[in-house]
């Protein structure tokens, strides 16, 4: 059975235990393990998945490149004009044609980072898959990503650089309630390190330690103040059960439907310090997997003041400002079109999705059943491993967790295991669509 396969049974599984299709599984699991961090900044790791824009799939990856919400949310005013003399609309026009040409420079920059990095990992084979899982483990890691995203950075400046220009000429004749929302997402000036954050804005340390103004998030709290929540009890305990002879790859529950792909090993074993791809549901058309969460729980997740959540479903409905000078999406964009067109909002647009919720569980284990041939081929690898990974569920593995994980066998045909760590994992991500809900 395929990997797409396996997470789509996964998916639909979860979906129906949520009672929700506006969810998002994460390819590779994520601890919730964050430290608290001083008054009015963000830890680095937190602020990574709930700042990211999710894309418009059953599956997201939350890497450190991915678009952010807040960077999608200033494209928006990049096609977005109002009711000017011929003069300005002409400078205005002119601007908008250099946001364009910047943010397509911007997206190449990182189509090429991801091209480059799908072509090394289908032809440097199983070693380069183990040293380098996902996309996030190479730019981290890999000497030749450090190009590329010098290459990115210089773009995402560029385009910024662009859309400050043109926020700045169309200021002094804007509706009032646009010139409200550019204002908040103006990024503050002075040294964050020196400097109290202003309404809307947090810091956060970049890779080196220093202080960066990043737009703020507001979370329920802390990660210590939920992985007490869960070991206290069995709030949102749940079971899910896959089997091998369900070959369907249907993402059936997903908001998504169809435009979802995997990239990621459904199976992973964890030995010599690097993750490598099991095929055991391919192995054994008898093979089934129980998946079980001693708690669980839905961390809420919202944009501070710097969100312009009322100005874009009102841009959506095609409403004007309440001082009736009014706005209007510049052609050939749309608030919410087909495939192939030029959308803001919706499956096709430039802010597509936020997230809204962190679906995050504590304690997981598993128990695989299978042939007692299909026992005897995979014995020997499991019980030498360090760690399993079953799509976003994470069992021990590197960097310290190995002690963190429990294994048996059983009975010659059944594996078993527990995390036993204290660190609750995120999952997934429950999704709103900015623009439209």
């Amino acid at each position: 059975m395929s990997d797409q396969a396996m997470f789509s049974q996964l998916y639909n599984a979860l979906v129906d235990n949520l009672g929700t299709p506006n969810f998002q599984l994460l390819g590779t699991p994520k601890d919730f393990s964050w430290g608290t961090a001083p008054t009015g900044q963000w830890d680095p790791a937190a602020y990574q998945i709930v700042s990211g824009m999710p894309q418009w799939s059953a599956i997201g990856q939350y890497g450190s490149l991915d678009a952010t919400l807040f960077d999608a949310v200033r494209q928006i005013f990049g096609h977005v004009t109002f009711k000017v003399s011929p003069e300005q609309q002409a400078n205005q026009t002119e601007l908008a044609n250099l946001c364009v040409q910047k943010s397509n420079a911007m997206a190449k920059a990182n189509s090429d980072m991801n091209q480059f990095y799908l072509s090394s990992k289908q032809n440097g084979g199983l070693i380069f898959a183990a040293r380098y899982p996902d996309i996030s483990t190479w730019i981290n890691n890999a000497p030749e990503a450090a190009a590329y995203i010098t290459t990115i950075q210089a773009a995402t400046n560029a385009y910024n650089q662009a859309v400050k220009m043109k926020m700045e000429l169309e200021r002094a004749s804007m509706p009032s309630d646009l010139q409200r929302a550019i204002d908040m997402m103006q990024i503050p000036s002075g040294d964050p390190a020196s400097n109290n954050a202003p309404a809307g804005w947090t810091k956060v340390p970049d890779g080196s330690g220093i202080l960066r103004w990043q737009p703020d998030f507001h979370i329920d709290t802390t990660g210590a103040d939920w992985r007490a929540a869960l070991s206290n009890g069995s709030a949102g305990a749940f079971s899910i059960a896959m089997k091998s002879s369900q070959s369907s790859s249907d993402f059936k529950s997903s908001f998504a439907k169809g435009s979802t792909s995997v990239g990621n090993f459904f199976w992973s074993v964890n030995a010599s310090g690097g993750w490598s791809k099991s095929d055991l549901f391919n192995q054994d058309s008898s093979s089934a997997v129980k998946i079980s969460c001693e708690s669980s729980t839905r961390v809420k997740v919202n944009p501070g003041d710097w969100y312009p959540g009322g100005f874009m479903s009102e841009l959506a409905k095609a409403q004007q400002g309440p001082n009736g000078q009014g706005y209007t999406i510049v052609a050939p964009w749309v608030a919410n079109g087909g495939p192939g067109s030029s959308s803001l909002f919706g499956p096709n647009g430039i802010v597509a999705a936020r997230v809204s919720e962190l679906l995050v569980v504590y304690k997981p284990s598993f128990e695989i059943t299978m042939s007692a041939n299909t026992y005897q081929q995979n014995k020997q690898a499991f019980e030498g491993s360090a760690g399993v990974r079953i799509g976003p569920f994470t069992f021990g593995g590197t960097g310290g967790h190995q002690s963190e994980y429990t294994k048996s066998t059983a009975q010659a045909n059944t594996f078993k295991g527990s995390s036993t760590s204290v660190n609750p994992q995120i999952i997934g991500v429950i999704v709103d669509f900015p623009g439209i809900h």
